[in-house]
């Protein structure tokens, strides 16, 4: 018997747009949210809690508390489609919680197919747009388990701490991409016969990265490279300005400690961007 899938809210469209701007979906950083799953874990006593993103199609694990998820083999970076036997995409369509004590008692939910007597409560996270970008739930196999209403506003508390964090991954991103523009824009000035590589040399350079020759030539035609003593291809005099112009003086980029492929990923991640 095939599975019907939930049901999506109302302003589905821009909800999902919404979660594809937090770049966690492909990417989770389950550093970020961990703390905030054992707290909910430690207030209600449930015995775990799970927080989740929800694209156009499937449920995605973002963090999870010691002993993981109600199905042993569920990991952060687990997807799963959003169907009506999954729980949590309903959290999406209230801003209250969905809280059982016992789901088995549950009017709607006792009917689910892995119903058991046990406690649930799930959170919608919803961001200063009004989108409800994930749910943070939590589940006591162990039994049932009533909540207090003050257990409930502190998680409630955690909900939003979490959605303000999706906030500020968005912005950043959105802030980074513009900065990465405007950069553009500044050196194309200086020589619009320029190439886009030529531009990703440019800031590699600036970050410390080594470039070759090849890379180099049309940047020291331009006047933006030179030579050092020892024959390494430097930032001239005018490619210093450029920097400046740029918003990307060495100075400040050398405060970043990145060597090698993790040096080379950041400036990929940049110009990705762009596309």
């Amino acid at each position: 018997m095939s599975v019907g899938l939930a049901p999506r809210p109302a302003n589905e469209e821009q909800r999902v747009k919404a979660v594809v701007k937090t770049g966690l979906i492909e990417a989770p950083n389950p550093e970020l949210f961990q703390v905030y799953c054992d707290l909910a874990k430690d207030i209600t006593g449930y015995g775990n809690a799970t927080f989740s993103l929800y694209d156009g199609e499937m449920k995605c694990e973002m963090a999870l508390t010691e002993g993981g998820h109600p199905d042993p083999e569920r990991k952060v970076g687990d997807k799963v489609p959003r169907t009506e036997h999954n729980i949590c995409a309903y959290v999406l369509l209230d801003p209250e919680p969905l809280i059982m004590p016992d789901v088995t008692k549950d009017p709607i939910w006792k009917n689910h197919p892995n119903a058991s007597p046990s406690g649930y409560a799930g959170f919608p996270v919803i961001n200063k747009d009004n989108f409800a970008l994930g749910t943070l739930c939590m589940f006591n196999l162990e039994g049932p388990k009533e909540l207090s209403e003050h257990q409930v506003e502190l998680v409630k508390k955690i909900a939003s701490n979490i959605a303000h964090l999706l906030d500020i991954q968005i912005q950043q991103k959105e802030m980074t991409s513009q900065k990465i523009l405007e950069a553009l824009i500044q050196f194309r000035r200086v020589n619009e016969n320029l190439l886009i590589e030529d531009f990703q040399s440019f800031v590699s350079l600036s970050a410390d990265l080594k470039i070759d020759l090849d890379n180099a030539k049309r940047l020291i035609d331009a006047q933006l490279c030179d030579f050092d003593d020892k024959g390494a291809v430097i930032v001239s005099a005018k490619g210093i300005e450029l920097q400046r112009n740029m918003k990307i003086e060495t100075k400040p980029m050398r405060k970043i400690k990145m060597t090698g492929d993790d040096a080379s990923t950041l400036i990929d991640q940049m110009f990705s961007e762009l596309e």
